[in-house]
């Protein structure tokens, strides 16, 4: 089997109720995003995603683009089921930009599992479990407002909300006051600062709240940081900013940096190195949270795919992007809820893509 034509389009994604916000300033109204169609001599094609916003991660719609302009005339004529030697074929043609790989590797897997006529789980070693429990986010607003965003999702069934905050702390106190009143009701309640807190303001909020239960998340944005905050708390906390290399996740291991991990796609360039390194957390008894930072149906498929092959104990939630914007642009209403599954029983990614809403390819290299 031979890769003989890799097509381009881009899409943009609109966030729902308006946006939402996070620490620093930022609002996200819509994500541009790139879908990949990689086609074969043996008539299987597989379908890959990109979707993030430069003001959160070190990737751009328009350096996807670029990217893959290197990329893709050197992936025509390999075989698209070997997944270690198309990523060797990607690193040589381009440094970096795993944002802009994590396409052309999902569409690759996607590929794998349609010419073994088999899920993508099980080509990742099978499903563990075939429902999981999803989290889902409260934007940071006024305290009562999250607090009743914390209840509504309690009452839908989701069991971790993560709520957002890292603007100024002593405001957040109060945010997280609010939302600890609804706490019981949830099996966790992580507050995800976003890499906006200098260490003592992380130390400051820690101290005005006491000792409560709910888990932190990436308070700082360097691994240094965090750690000097981990250092002088009990508080559980998750790393997500922080983990965007392999390199990086091994490093926060060593220095015992974090409990849990958010570990997103297009960090690590796909499913392949993910899956490597939610082994290696799983190994490490920490449990993992697999996402993007957007996208549609391509990227909840490859989530949900990994999320179903990680084993229940040690997967803290599902996470699906597609819950945050209007457009999937797969058919069909999959997935949303507080319970995530994979799409389908079908081979590959399990999804349909709706050809119709992509419009023409903006490239095509064959």
């Amino acid at each position: 089997m031979k890769i003989v034509r890799i097509s381009g389009f881009a899409v943009k994604y609109t966030v729902r109720n308006g946006g939402f916000r996070l620490s620093g300033g930022r609002k996200f109204t819509e994500f541009p995003s790139l879908i990949l169609r990689i086609d074969t001599d043996e008539g299987i094609s597989g379908w890959g995603e990109h979707a993030s916003s430069a003001q959160y991660m070190v990737a751009l719609h328009s350096g996807a683009i670029g990217a893959l302009s290197e990329i893709g005339p050197e992936l025509i004529g390999a075989d698209p089921r070997q997944l270690k030697v198309i990523h060797n074929i990607m690193d040589r043609a381009v440094k970096g930009h795993q944002y802009a790989k994590t396409a052309v590797d999902i569409a690759c897997w996607d590929i794998a599992g349609k010419a073994a006529g088999l899920p993508i789980a099980d080509l990742l070693g099978g499903i563990q479990q075939k429902e999981f429990p999803m989290l889902k986010m409260a934007v940071m607003d006024e305290p009562e407002i999250m607090a009743a965003s914390c209840l509504k999702l309690a009452d839908e069934g989701f069991r971790t909300v993560q709520i957002k905050i890292g603007n100024d702390w002593r405001a957040d106190v109060e945010r997280v006051e609010a939302c600890l009143e609804v706490a019981p009701k949830l099996d966790r309640l992580v507050v995800d600062a976003n890499a906006n807190y200098m260490p003592h303001e992380a130390l400051s909020l820690l101290n005005a709240l006491g000792p409560r239960d709910f888990i932190l998340e990436q308070p700082c944005r360097t691994l240094e940081d965090n750690l000097s905050v981990r250092r002088r708390i009990t508080q559980p906390m998750v790393l997500d900013e922080s983990l965007d290399s392999i390199d990086a996740v091994f490093r926060a291991h060593k220095e015992d940096g974090f409990d849990l991990a958010m570990l997103k796609l297009s960090r690590f360039g796909g499913i392949l190195p993910l899956s490597l390194v939610r082994d290696c957390c799983v190994a490490w008894n920490r449990p993992v949270t697999i996402e993007d930072m957007a996208g549609g149906g391509i990227i909840a498929a490859a989530s949900a795919h990994l999320a179903a092959s990680t084993p229940a104990s040690h997967l803290a939630a599902g996470s699906f992007c597609t819950a945050y914007v209007e457009q999937t642009y797969t058919l069909g209403d999959w997935p949303q809820g507080a319970i995530g599954r994979l799409p389908s029983d079908n081979p590959g990614l399990g999804i349909d893509v709706d050809l119709e809403a992509l419009g023409e390819p903006i490239f095509i290299y064959e």
